[in-house]
């Protein structure tokens, strides 16, 4: 009796053991071979840049993986490969030479492909044709002084990208209201709009549609509205760069100066890119120069630095500045505005 009790303790303590073995290991893992010979278990989350890939580990989170210190990945599933050249594959193992050359396995085939040429790792569906994909970020900045001045501003601004494989819909704006003593002194806001088309990975085509007022500029509403054409140089969550510009209508109304209608070169510029981890850096700039007269030059520009903070939320410190060389006498030219804000990015 005391015997087969020992004897089904024991056995039961092994099965215990066992289990508590079997349950701490990752039931689904991909494994990393390294040039230097180390080997990573986790999952391969994405692949969004030409350089490097995300790796969920169990024990760091998520890690980025440079791409050029792997020598093999091996898939406990099979793993989306987008090519540049659009074409897709389903891979279980990836297999790259000394000469950068990978050799992608699947199921019933394989394929090889060099470093440039290997896109992306589970794109997101939109890139596969599949649905839209939105992005933005929204921030705001308030300020309140009271004592001798009582002083009231009010500072906010948005940006969206809604994008398709071939399609893309950009939307921003920004408003400013300042008082003080109970006095409007500044009043001003923009709303863009952009459509653009893309006949390649990077050529686009498109139209924009811009309003614009400046209440203490005597600009009652500035109406934008033409072709572009524009080029994608970078387009990743680490950075992002596309230049566009065409001929631009321009219609300006005015409170008390007379009204004014002209052709005009126009162009917008959007760049970002992230520092480290924690620092985003970007800048954005629309301009417009007038065919008919050089002088009658306006553009304006955000520049600043972003920090993400958690799930979402961001703070940012920005410069802002507004030329307008067409403005009418006794207003200043040039508007800066600086500005802490508080936000939340998408």
């Amino acid at each position: 009796m005391y015997f087969q009790k020992t004897k089904r303790f024991t056995r039961n303590r092994i099965f215990a053991a066992i289990a508590t073995l079997t349950l701490g290991l990752p039931a689904i893992a991909d494994e990393l071979i390294m040039k230097d010979g180390s080997r990573l278990l986790g999952t391969v989350v994405k692949k969004d840049s030409s350089t490097s890939f995300g790796f969920k580990t169990s024990y760091a989170g998520v890690i980025t993986i440079q791409w050029a210190e792997v020598k093999e990945l091996i898939a406990d599933q099979p793993i989306t490969v987008l090519l540049q050249s659009g074409n897709t594959y389903d891979v279980v193992s990836a297999n790259k030479n000394d000469d950068g050359v990978t050799t992608l396995s699947g199921v019933d085939t394989s394929q090889t492909a060099t470093l440039k040429e290997v896109a992306y790792f589970n794109p997101e569906p939109w890139r596969l044709g599949q649905g839209w994909h939105w992005e933005g970020n929204t921030n705001v900045a308030l300020a309140f002084e009271r004592g001798n001045t009582d002083k009231d501003d009010f500072d906010a601004d948005f940006a969206m990208s809604f994008r398709q494989l071939d399609d893309r819909v950009k939307l921003n704006g920004d408003y400013d209201r300042e008082k003080s003593n109970e006095v409007l002194t500044s009043e001003d806001w923009r709303l863009m709009t952009r459509y653009d088309h893309f006949v390649s990975k990077k050529l686009f085509y498109g139209a924009t549609l811009g309003f614009e007022h400046d209440r203490f500029a005597d600009l009652q509403l500035r109406t934008t509205i033409g072709p572009l054409v524009g080029y994608e140089f970078y387009d990743s969550k680490a950075m992002n760069l596309d230049i566009a510009g065409g001929p631009i209508y321009v219609k300006e109304n005015y409170y008390n100066a007379d009204n004014d209608e002209y052709a005009a070169l126009g162009w917008q510029l959007n760049f970002d890119r992230f520092i480290t981890d924690s620092i985003q850096f970007y800048h954005r700039h629309n301009g417009l120069l007038s065919i008919e007269d050089t002088e009658d030059f306006a553009w304006d520009s955000w520049t600043g630095l972003r920090f993400p903070i958690y799930a979402g939320i961001v703070a940012s410190t920005e410069v802002k500045i507004e030329y307008d060389g067409g403005a009418q006498k006794g207003v200043d030219k040039t508007d800066t505005t600086y500005s802490v804000k508080l936000g939340y990015q998408w």
